[in-house]
């Protein structure tokens, strides 16, 4: 027993060490594992974006688990663990999703890296916003760094190169208006701009909007995407969402831009030894030399550069100070701004005063509101290019501007002086505008949203004109001026629900449905004065007399009431369809067509949502898109269906009403019927995205003013008379070829092509606008003119076979004619001879092609096309590197494709007075003796047939490249600026604005707006020059 008992011990204890051993390493590990939850059991930290700025709303979850926060106001969370994988999952809508392993750490501060091209992006669409990957139309986009990048004056200019089949001209000077073509004009008179949408309100224009004001532009330009709007949006329609404030503590933004801008080409113009040499050829002498008895004289050696005269150095100020901010129910976005430039031409400069602001808050969680204030002053102190710009081009250079006693020389005998209208001359643009917008939002149910919108436009525009006595015709010139006030105002309503839903995970439907009211009103004064008594008061109490035929009053109005519905469903985000119909009704439309409907319908196909691409993992996109859709324009002017009389009309001394329109009760919408087929690629976790489109948009029932038989008393009537199409592809490349944490680089390029062609005309023979020719199966744009095949370098070179075929004319050793030759060969047969105007063409006369073969020039038989203003193919290419807080970016435009009609340098060179000097090249190049090779015909006054109508010698080519912009800045770390306490963001930048442009053009810039005239494009008769402007900036965030 004692042995058993001796054996059994150390069992027992052996027993008892090993399960002491295991409970003790038990409650080691566990009192470890605790521990280590415990010390992980809270992370916290702050999330902010590139530019160091905290971000709100950042979904922070633990992963693998449901477990997760989102960061506060300002960018902090905290996230407190449960058991699981120990890695947090950062991810917010437009950035980088992160996974951070949280490892040992209780404190995680991350800075989120945006997308190039977020498919979760939210793009605005009609009425709504929809992700970039659901988007079945072709928007274009550009938000506010892209449009800061080149200080821009007016939001459009932001936007130049950056959107395929999106065209941007300026119009010239401090404060003009910049143009924009959306995929080509597809209308005759009826207004070629896009409809402009600013946070849901409707407006005419946008030069009353701050570019620091804008958060982002999106461009529907397929019909489908714009048809929502209807009658107005044929031409395209942008949408500009304005910045608002974020949720957190207050913040205090200043903006200040300060710039020099100088004249960067020059227009050729003659010396005074070109203009002696004028005087002389002019009369027949063959005295070329250009020298004159009085060698020695002041007017002999008189050289005015007026170019030089009216030059400056342009300067630029620009300020914005934005306050914004929020709490969880209210947000708020307040900035005003002010600008002051002066232009690079002498009595040219700009003022404006803005100030914006929206306010957006969340009465409880089912109402929501919102309103936006602004108020803007503009003054622009313009010139009237003709009395300068013109003027200069052909003024004598040997007389003088400023007499010796420091005044302005007189004009006499047309020699205008540019100088002294520039400086002196009135010609202000004042206006004041103003915008209230409102909104309701109310959610009925889950998906469900009712929105009730209230907007209101102020415009006041006054116009003065003002010609003091030293730039008046110091013989005749009476002292005149002109003062115009427009008042432009009108309301919109909008009412409309929304839906969206998801049922099963699997289908999504949504629908709008709503109707609008708009009107508008217009009102007119005009005060003309032929004399004012004198020029020491500009106000119209000190007038002489009035042109009674011009002053007067004015009033319009009309209104326009719409119907909407839309409907959209997706299988899994993979099968998308879209329908919608509008009916809008006009009042400026006939009886007979008072009403338009204007349907739409849009698929896509997400082919990378399909199990068959699963595998190939590089592809994140491939989507396929195609709408069809009709959309209208009713931009003609009120009234204009209808028989309209006036008074003012006088009938044996009694004054009376008489007609001066006829009515067209079935006058109607222009419609345009568009189709458009895409597709989107994108590669590489999104770092490469591409856009291709095809679109064909034909436009029929075109608004025009039809020529009627003169026996109605009428001259024209306005009608719906053809149909135009344009046909084009559009290409867009974006990039992010690489992207670290210290550098990055972002490329861009797009192109597009567009062909326009007349379809259909009221008259089959076409019809003349200025110096173009419209007619059916040819391009808008068309320059009609005669073809100059040059110049006659002899008398008997004027002559031609029975078939039209050129003899060559020979001479013996004394330039004595000795016969005619054909291809070498003796011609012994019947010659004749061109002739203009019956008379026979000689040496030093203009080879014009005989286009019907009658030897006979005239203007009815043998003008042909010679030109064409609408180029074929635009686009732009852009790049920014970003490096450890620097920042370098550039910008290139192109247009290749159409023609520029100089027809400043045809006024000139037609040499038709004693007063207009032509150019160098004419002067210099001009046919002065028999045998002699020129580009130019001969001076002398008396060849009439040297000065006819428009021809191609005065078309030159548009195609340019612009280095539109370059850009050098730095960003302050945060991390360096956070010690300071007060500053959040510093930035400082310097950009060189219009660097360099390789172009043949002859003029100032190949860059022509058509100003309102969509059948005149490309036509120069001088604009205001294009500058360079070197930048710097400032932007801080306190």
């Amino acid at each position: 027993m004692f042995k058993q008992k001796l054996k059994m011990k150390p069992k027992i204890k052996r027993n008892c060490t090993f399960s002491g051993l295991a409970f003790i390493l038990m409650l080691l590990f566990s009192s470890f594992t605790v521990n280590n939850l415990n010390a992980q059991s809270e992370v916290t930290g702050t999330i902010m974006g590139e530019d160091g700025i905290p971000i709100p709303g950042v979904n922070v979850i633990q992963k693998g688990t449901k477990n997760g926060t989102v960061t506060d106001f300002d960018g902090r969370y905290s996230v407190t663990l449960v058991p699981g994988q120990l890695v947090l999952v950062y991810s917010y809508i437009g950035y980088e999703t992160q996974e951070v392993p949280i490892k040992s750490r209780k404190v995680i501060d991350l800075t989120l890296k945006a997308e190039l091209q977020s498919l979760d992006e939210v793009v605005v669409i009609g009425y709504g916003e929809q992700k970039r990957a659901d988007v079945i139309g072709a928007v274009g986009s550009v938000d506010s760094e892209e449009l800061s990048s080149v200080s821009p004056v007016d939001a459009l200019q932001g936007i130049q190169g950056r959107v395929a089949g999106v065209q941007v001209t300026t119009n010239g000077g401090p404060g003009g208006d910049s143009e924009i073509i959306i995929r080509g004009i597809s209308t005759f008179g009826a207004g070629s701009s896009p409809l402009y949408v600013v946070d849901g309100q409707q407006v005419n224009d946008i030069t009353n909007i701050n570019p620091a004001d804008i958060e982002s532009m999106d461009i529907l330009k397929d019909g489908a995407s714009a048809a929502i709007y209807g009658s107005k949006s044929a031409n395209g329609v942008v949408l500009i969402t304005t910045k608002q404030g974020k949720p957190g503590f207050p913040k205090m933004t200043v903006d200040y831009i300060s710039s020099v801008s100088f004249l960067n080409n020059l227009v050729p113009v003659s010396n005074t030894r070109q203009w002696n040499k004028f005087e002389s050829l002019r009369t027949g002498s063959t005295d070329a030399s250009g020298q004159v008895e009085d060698s020695l004289g002041i007017r002999s050696q008189l050289v005015v550069d007026v170019q030089d005269a009216i030059k400056q150095l342009g300067v630029k100020n620009q300020v914005n100070l934005a306050f914004s901010g929020g709490g969880e129910k209210s947000k708020f976005y307040w900035n005003t701004g002010y600008l002051d430039e002066t232009g690079i031409v002498k009595g040219s400069g700009y003022n404006r005063i803005t100030s914006n602001l929206k306010i957006d808050f969340d009465l409880n969680k089912f109402i929501t509101a919102g309103t936006r204030m602004t108020g803007t002053y503009q003054m622009q102190d313009g010139i009237n290019e003709g009395s300068v710009f013109r003027n200069l081009s052909y003024r004598q250079p040997n007389v003088l501007l400023v007499d010796f006693d420091g005044s302005y020389i007189r004009e006499r005998y047309a020699r205008n002086n540019p100088l002294a209208r520039a400086e002196l001359q009135v010609n202000d643009n004042r206006q004041f505008s103003s915008t209230i917008f409102n909104y309701i939002s109310v959610k009925l149910a889950p998906g469900l949203t009712f929105k009730t919108t209230l907007g209101f436009n102020y415009r006041n525009q006054k116009l003065n004109q003002f010609n003091p006595q030293e730039t008046v015709n110091i013989d005749n010139g009476k002292i005149n001026g002109r003062e115009r006030v427009n008042t432009f105002y009108d309301f919109q309503n909008e009412n409309f629900f929304n839906y969206n839903k998801t049922f099963n995970d699997k289908h999504t439907v949504t629908g709008l449905a709503g109707f609008s009211i708009q009107r508008w009103w217009y009102e007119y004064s005009d005060l003309n004065a032929i004399e004012f008594n004198n020029d020491y008061i500009q106000t119209f109490n000190n007038v002489k007399e009035y042109n009674l035929n011009t002053t007067g009053t004015d009033a319009t109005t009309h209104a326009l009431s719409s119907l909407y519905a839309r409907i959209g469903y997706d299988y899994k985000s993979k099968y998308l369809i879209t329908a919608s119909i509008r009916r809008d009704g006009s009042s400026r439309f006939g009886e007979n067509r008072i009403w338009g409907n204007f349907p739409a319908i849009q698929l896509g196909w997400k082919i990378s949502e399909e199990n068959f691409m699963k595998s190939l993992g590089f592809i994140n996109l491939l989507k396929l898109r195609a709408s069809y859709a009709i959309t209208g324009n009713e931009r003609i002017g009120d009234f204009e269906s209808i028989a309209l009389y006036n008074p003012g009309f006088f009938y044996n001394s009694v004054n009376g009403f008489a007609p001066v329109q006829l009515g067209n009760g079935d006058l109607g919408w222009e419609e345009t019927a568009q189709q458009n087929y895409g597709i989107d690629l994108s590669l590489f976790k999104r770092r490469l995205n591409v856009s291709v489109d095809r679109y064909v948009k034909t436009t029929d029932d075109l608004l025009y003013n039809v020529p009627i038989p003169q026996e109605t008393g009428f001259s024209n009537i306005r009608a719906n008379i053809g149909s135009v199409e344009n046909r084009g592809w559009e290409v867009s490349i974006a990039a992010k070829p690489i992207r670290n944490e210290r550098f990055t680089w972002t490329t861009s390029f797009n192109f597009s092509y567009n062909e326009n062609e007349v379809l259909e005309l009221a008259d089959e023979d076409g019809f003349e606008t200025g110096g173009y020719l419209i007619e059916e199966g040819e391009s808008l744009g068309n320059m009609y003119g005669y073809k100059n095949l040059g110049v006659f370098q002899y008398d008997e070179s004027n002559a031609f076979t029975p078939d039209g075929i050129r003899l060559t004319p020979n001479f013996d050793a004394n330039q004595n004619f000795v016969n005619y030759t054909l291809n070498g060969q003796a011609y012994n047969g019947d010659i004749e001879r061109l002739k203009f105007a019956n008379k026979v063409l000689r040496g030093g006369d203009i080879i014009f092609q005989d286009q019907n073969g009658d030897f006979n020039i005239d203007a009815a038989n043998d003008r042909t096309i010679i030109g064409n203003g609408l180029s074929d193919f635009a686009g732009g290419f852009s790049n920014r590197f970003d490096y450890n807080g620097f920042f370098f970016s550039f910008l290139f435009n192109y247009n290749f494709g159409n023609d520029i009609y100089r027809d400043y340098d045809h006024i000139r060179d037609k040499a038709s007075n004693a007063v207009y000097a032509p150019s160098p090249d004419r002067i210099d190049g001009a046919w002065v003796n028999p045998g002699d090779i020129t580009k130019y015909p001969s001076l002398e006054v008396s060849r009439a047939n040297n000065r006819s109508g428009y021809e191609s010698n005065y078309v030159s080519s548009a195609d340019f490249i612009s280095l539109r912009n370059i850009q050098l800045g730095y960003s302050f770390n945060p991390d360096t600026l956070n010690k300071l306490g007060f500053i959040n963001r510093l930035s400082l930048n310097a950009s060189i604005n219009n660097v360099f442009m390789f172009t043949n053009y002859e003029g100032y810039n190949p860059e022509l707006g058509n100003r309102g005239n969509a059948l005149e494009p490309g036509w120069d008769s001088l604009r205001y020059p294009n500058q360079t402007e070197i930048v710097i900036g400032l932007n801080v965030e306190f």
